[in-house]
């Protein structure tokens, strides 16, 4: 059968690895699929806080090429809507019918002087640096201070895990004897978590013998040094940075108004409003999920985002009506290290489960849930690919152990 036309995806993370299999379920032989990334590798970002961050990536080439969609390497660098081309930084140029930009997000790193010295768990690369120094800190054997700055959801999981991570380098002395500090210029933790589950995690914090600053302003940063705007300083073996993320530069080529982290306002369809040959997905979209609330820059909501505007980017080249976008069920799952996890329901975060029992829902989502269905059938992940069918998947019903 002749092709209709070339969908487009660029992004090969949850939203745009689940927007090509969407897409391609949908239009079949109807349309070309083709996936652009610089690598063919899905980061399980949710887990770059855990030890073995190289471990932490799945090759999707064999999984692209099951459903039969393209593959294009490559980092996208231009966009021009009205020839309906994505111009890459190597030169090369593909055109498009209907393009779905899951471009992602980037942590947004504080404007301060030494920012670009400090570590992140922002991508796998960065991760892996941040454990490569944990391993020379862990050998040294004395008693190492390591800053984590953000003490929001990823910067929580950071901190309570570090002890574990040097104790895995094998520096048992230095897990034991760390001064880990945890920074914010918010006078609580997990400002953005509401005051529900933060009883929960003061607790954690205070078990694992974590400082915390809090209400503090950071002047500088340097690899050895934190100074602070009241003229103090901290000496640090490292210093890492959970400062928060922002829609990755690519959003900003897209026609259209943005919210204040940078992402496209888009229709129940994901659509862009400004260029409706282009659908965003992800954390490059700011998008109601159906009740109001907007979606969050979380894996929670990409995966479904993806989902959505890959099936109506193919209902749209095909002239088959729209799905709105949905995704009614939230649930925050906050991993607390030794503590556990704290599991909460709803944006107002009711605890659902804490302790052991939460940590093993955690583990349930980080090491299973959010995979796609490696070794799986071409049916497994069209299944998957189903934005309907996920919806109807009730997390807090499943079994985590």
């Amino acid at each position: 059968m002749t092709s209709n036309g070339e969908i487009l995806v660029i992004g090969s993370g949850f939203a745009g690895f689940w927007a090509a299999v969407a897409a391609k379920r949908f239009a079949g032989a109807q349309a070309d699929v083709t996936l652009i990334s610089p690598e063919p590798v899905l980061q399980i970002r949710p887990r770059l806080y855990e030890a073995s961050p190289e471990t932490l990536g799945v090759d999707l080439l064999p999984l692209l090429d099951k459903v039969a969609v393209d593959f294009t390497q490559g980092k996208a660098a231009g966009l021009d809507p009205e020839a309906k081309t994505v111009s890459l930084a190597d030169g090369g140029e593909l055109s498009y019918d209907r393009l779905i930009v899951a471009t992602g997000s980037r942590m947004r790193r504080p404007p301060v002087p030494g920012a670009e010295t400090a570590y992140s768990v922002d991508t796998q690369a960065e991760a892996i640096a941040l454990d490569i120094r944990l391993a020379e800190i862990a050998r040294k054997g004395t008693a190492p201070t390591i800053a984590v700055v953000g003490a929001g959801f990823t910067g929580i999981e950071l901190v309570l895990e570090l002890r574990d991570r040097l104790l895995a380098h094998g520096g048992a002395e230095a897990a034991e004897r760390a001064r880990i500090v945890l920074i914010d210029r918010a006078d609580v933790v997990g400002p953005e978590l509401g005051p529900g589950p933060r009883p929960v995690i003061e607790s954690a914090l205070s078990e694992a013998r974590v400082e915390l600053q809090l209400g503090a302003r950071i002047s500088e940063l340097a690899r050895d040094r934190v100074s602070f705007a009241d003229g103090s300083s901290l000496a640090v073996d490292a210093v890492a940075l959970a400062t928060g993320m922002a829609a990755a530069p690519f959003t900003a080529q897209i026609p259209g108004e943005r919210d204040r982290l940078g992402r496209i306002l888009v229709d129940a369809a994901l659509r862009a409003p400004d260029a409706p040959e282009i659908f965003v997905a992800g954390d490059a979209a700011a998008a109601d999920t159906g009740d109001g609330h907007k979606a969050l820059q979380s894996c929670q909501h990409a995966g479904q985002l993806g989902r959505v505007a890959g099936e109506n980017a193919a209902r749209d080249l095909l002239g088959e009506a729209s799905v709105p976008y949905k995704q009614l069920r939230y649930l925050t799952c906050l991993d607390l290290g030794r503590s556990g996890a704290v599991v909460t329901k709803g944006w107002d975060r009711r605890i659902e489960r804490i302790g052991a029992e939460g940590k093993a829902l955690k583990r349930f989502i980080n090491t299973k849930l959010i995979y796609p269905p490696v070794g799986g059938s071409v049916e497994a992940l069209f299944a998957g690919s189903n934005a309907a069918l996920i919806e109807s998947f009730d997390l807090l019903a499943v079994e985590a152990a």
